[in-house]
């Protein structure tokens, strides 16, 4: 048997790495944020648009404060840079805005975010860059908090980050079935498509929605088709598989962390203190333990209660009445499916979750994980129409299902749940008389094995996983008393 390689210093990629990266310009407008990075002498513009937001808002105190801010988004956005392991990050333009405490931020948000862009690359020993800043103007302009949420009386207590997606709908779900009034706010990003595309996928769902007022904030970033380009030019992907074996290669990098952030002026301006998300217990998990360095590997890092309770202390200490909750953090996604066709059987069909085409590729982990949870929880026939596909079916994905059953020691590199879950949606099916090449692999590589210890213990294995990820767990959330009384008995409704 061959060696593993080592992932913690492997320098057959130092090619594809960057020397430094730094922040040129920082600029406000009417409604908008942009800032330009400089990667090798080449200037990466980014434009933060806002529909609902303007920068003159009383609320927002003053263009000195806004600047603040921007700034203050600028750095942080410098974490989707994760790829390209820089060796520095250059901030001495502004310094001043920056203090030592967004720096160490910086720095745990590094190592728990970029572990996957570290493994997949063989760069264990990396932890994160060298920041460039000028020592005697450090944070000399960085006061806090920079604004306050005033609360507006008659509007909503909440803002739910919402998209398109199952999680989304289940959240407008559990407000709605608490009693709780809200807006919604939508991230768009080009990279998924030009906004009208997005905004017409999105309306499908919301459509049938009862919040009260809507927001977008738009993405306008040159540095992903950037990254393309470089990723084509080194042919990163296919050398570090050729190198490594089975490696999933991760471009994208901090979309939770930035978008966030970029909801604070929302929240503001609007006069609405909480931010909710849809951010599962499922995703605490860490995707493997490597074993030469002992360090956990997590893609989900930024919906895991360790970053939660990261970024509410970045947030309290830079704004007042502003905070970030997550609804779904006391549950695992067995749970999620549960409650999401208990509350709206019909409407599940018309969301999408795909991170690769809108609305489902059919031929990624995510696509095929949601495929899996909405036949064990819902409709197959109405699954396979909303998907085009059977992907029970599809040969081609036989080698996803293996990551998703848990059949190659690690979690699947994506947004999903563990494999315990997904095998407990293929024994729903299975029980139900559902057949396809993914359910003979489910039931030669899991069912068998345990039948060897009789059909018993299969039931008690399942039964202990129904158990364990059906539960509520009443303190892993960061939500304010008020909201959790309302919202815990609609979690610990079954169905």
């Amino acid at each position: 048997m061959l060696a593993q390689k080592s992932r913690i210093d492997c320098d057959q990629f130092n090619d594809f790495f960057v020397e430094e990266i730094a922040l040129e310009e920082v600029l406000v407008g009417k409604d908008t944020i942009e800032f330009i990075y400089s990667i090798e002498g080449e200037n990466i513009r980014c434009s933060i648009r806002y529909n609902s937001v303007e920068f003159t808002d009383p609320a927002l105190k003053s263009p000195e404060e806004t600047k603040r801010f921007a700034v203050v988004l600028a750095v942080i956005c410098s974490v989707r840079f994760g790829p390209l392991l820089p060796r520095r990050l250059n901030f001495t333009t502004y310094s001043r805005y920056i203090d030592q405490e967004l720096l160490e931020f910086l720095k745990v948000v590094m190592v728990g975010h970029w572990s996957q862009h570290r493994y997949q690359v063989g760069q264990l020993s990396y932890k994160f860059p060298e920041f460039v800043v000028t020592a005697s103007e450090l944070g000399k302009d960085a006061s806090y908090p920079l604004w306050s949420a005033a609360k507006v009386d008659g509007k909503a207590k909440i803002i739910l980050g919402s998209g398109s997606g199952k999680d989304s709908l289940l959240c407008s779900r559990i407000l709605e079935a608490a009693g709780i009034n809200y807006d919604i706010v939508t991230y768009f990003h080009d990279i998924y498509g030009e906004d009208v595309g997005q905004e017409t996928l999105f309306e499908q769902v919301t459509s049938h929605l009862k919040f009260t007022n809507k927001h977008g904030v738009y993405f306008y970033d040159q540095y992903y088709p950037w990254l393309e380009n470089r990723l084509s030019r080194t042919n990163i992907i296919a050398r570090a598989k050729d190198y490594f074996g089975n490696n999933r290669f991760r471009s994208e990098a901090g979309e939770t962390l930035l978008t966030t952030m970029a909801m604070i002026p929302v929240q503001i301006v609007h006069g609405i203190s909480l931010l909710a998300l849809g951010h599962e217990k499922s995703a605490d998990a860490p995707n493997l333990i490597e074993p030469e360095s002992g360090e956990a590997i997590a893609h989900q890092w930024t919906k895991s209660f360790t970053f939660h309770q990261t970024i509410s202390k970045l947030i309290a200490r830079m704004f007042e009445g502003v905070n970030m909750v997550s609804l779904t953090k006391p549950i695992h996604d067995i749970k999620i499916f549960d409650l999401l066709f208990g509350l709206d059987n019909q409407l599940p069909y018309g969301t999408n979750s795909c991170n690769v085409q809108k609305p489902w590729c059919c031929r990624c982990e995510k696509c095929c994980y949601v495929f899996a949870g909405f036949c064990a929880y819902g409709d197959v026939s109405k699954t396979i129409q909303a998907f085009g596909n059977n992907l029970l079916e599809m040969e081609e994905n036989v080698p996803i299902w293996e990551d998703l059953l848990g059949l190659n020691g690690y979690i699947a590199w994506e947004c999903v749940g563990l494999p315990e879950e997904t095998q407990w949606y293929f024994y729903k099916l299975y029980l139900r008389g559902v057949k396809g090449r993914a359910m003979d692999l489910f039931e030669q590589e899991v069912l068998n094995p345990l039948r060897q210890k009789g059909e018993e213990h299969v039931k008690q294995y399942f039964s202990a996983i129904e158990k364990n990820y059906s539960q509520v767990y009443e303190n892993h959330h960061t939500m304010p008393e008020w909201l959790w009384q309302k919202i815990q008995p609609v979690l610990e409704q079954k169905y």
